[in-house]
């Protein structure tokens, strides 16, 4: 049933209708009281109906028939109280006690569709929250996992060390093994990092050579080098050997950069390639290798083994130097001599000069100079050494005498100095 409101203006006349009509049905039966209640409720819809247009018998029909059901039912119809203390045209609404069959059958699908816009949506706030968050949670511990992975704490506190001053460069002298005199030294990054730096360059030079980092700390060294060298007088035909991966002399950074190599001001310098990296850039290596040696740059191939008894190179790919690696040095005596012969041999088809790794002590120098090679290093002849104690180790190794220098005499710097 509609909402109908009447003004105040009308208010007494529909009363004095609904007492008239009352007192006419007073005799009709004994419920003259429900049927009291029941007209002056219903007057309100009388008025309106005849306000509207609609014919006063449907109205009265109307109201004869909520008559009866006012008889059947003893609740009577609750009404708004009227509030006309403001003005004139203050309304009454009249609340139904019920609802018709039409109105219900046309508000059952608005209700239905309502609750199942409200069901798929609660459905889908249920199931997609879960979702988000869950997935969110996975971004998140990826991130920190990420962020705190000892690898990338390691390259993080590497440049913040380079940045601090933290790094600096030894030097790993290169002899000859007939006539001990120095003929070149390998650069070596140093950290003096307490956390890092103390497990020994073996440890975080892994890291540095597989990240973005290898580009700084490679410039770092030449240019350390560079003024090093300078400083303490060394010979002009001292060689600088440096390693770099062959991952990074490929790459469009150091082939930018070989101008600015090359203004550098240092002696003769030889790039160290493993051999593991040169079988595996050699397509790209061969081009780079050619503008780099159009600058005054040689290449070394570094860590030859016994399983590398033929690298797999191209023919137009040359090297200046082949070290052997110092695990060969390690095996028994026969197999040593046989294996250090084999790849002297090996190299010096390639054109290149010999380097024997890892000479720790009179027996390893006996045995690379029993082999050919012509270079040798490690700590027979002396440790990683930084720019003041090269200077005396150059001094000492190479000095003008009578007698040319011999493995004695390096061998007894070697005992003053440690």
């Amino acid at each position: 049933m509609p909402v109908l409101t009447n003004t105040c203006d009308s208010l007494d006349d529909m009363r004095a209708d609904a007492i008239g009509t009352a007192a006419a049905r007073a005799s009709s039966g004994p419920g003259v009281v429900t049927l009291l209640r029941e007209l002056r409720w219903q007057t309100s819809n009388y008025g309106a109906a005849v306000r509207s247009g609609f014919l006063a018998s449907d109205a009265e029909a109307g109201i004869a028939s909520r008559v009866d059901r006012a008889e059947q039912s003893p609740e009577p119809p609750a009404m708004s109280t009227p509030d006309c203390s403001l003005s004139r045209s203050c309304e009454r609404r009249a609340i139904s006690p019920s609802i018709d069959t039409d109105t219900l059958a046309s508000v059952r699908p608005l209700a239905n569709t309502a609750t199942q816009r409200i069901s798929v949506w609660t459905i889908l706030g249920f199931v997609l929250w879960p979702i988000l968050v869950a997935v969110l949670v996975v971004i998140v511990g990826w991130a920190l996992k990420r962020w705190l992975r000892y690898d990338k704490s390691l390259l993080r506190a590497a440049r913040a060390g380079l940045r601090r001053g933290e790094f600096h460069v030894e030097y790993q002298p290169v002899v000859g093994v007939r006539r001990v005199r120095c003929v070149g030294v390998d650069a070596l990054l140093r950290w003096d990092n307490q956390k890092y730096g103390a497990l020994g360059p073996a440890h975080y030079m892994e890291f540095i050579e597989h990240s973005s980092l290898i580009g700084p700390m490679t410039r770092f060294v030449l240019s350390r080098a560079a003024q090093e060298l300078r400083e303490i007088g060394a010979p002009k035909s001292l060689y600088l050997g440096v390693t770099a991966p062959a991952s990074y002399l490929v790459s469009s950074a150091f082939i930018a950069n070989l101008a600015d190599v090359a203004s550098l001001g240092l002696p003769p310098l030889m790039l160290t390639i493993g051999a593991g990296g040169a079988r595996k850039f050699k397509k790209r290596l061969i081009p780079m290798m050619a503008q780099a040696r159009d600058k005054g740059m040689r290449f070394s191939l570094s860590a030859v083994r016994p399983s590398d008894g033929g690298p797999e190179l191209p023919g137009d790919m040359t090297f200046e130097m082949v070290k052997i690696d110092r695990d060969v040095l390690g095996m028994d005596p026969d197999e040593r001599s046989r294996q250090l012969s084999a790849l002297t041999s090996m190299g010096h088809e390639m054109g290149a000069v010999v380097v024997v790794e890892g000479i720790e002590n009179s027996a390893h120098h006996n045995v690379a100079r029993a082999s050919r090679a012509e270079f040798g290093q490690g700590f027979f002849y002396s440790r990683a050494l930084d720019a003041s104690r090269l200077k005396v180790f150059l001094e000492t190794a190479n000095a003008l005498s009578s007698k040319p220098a011999g493995a004695a005499t390096v061998l007894g710097w070697r005992v003053r100095n440690f």
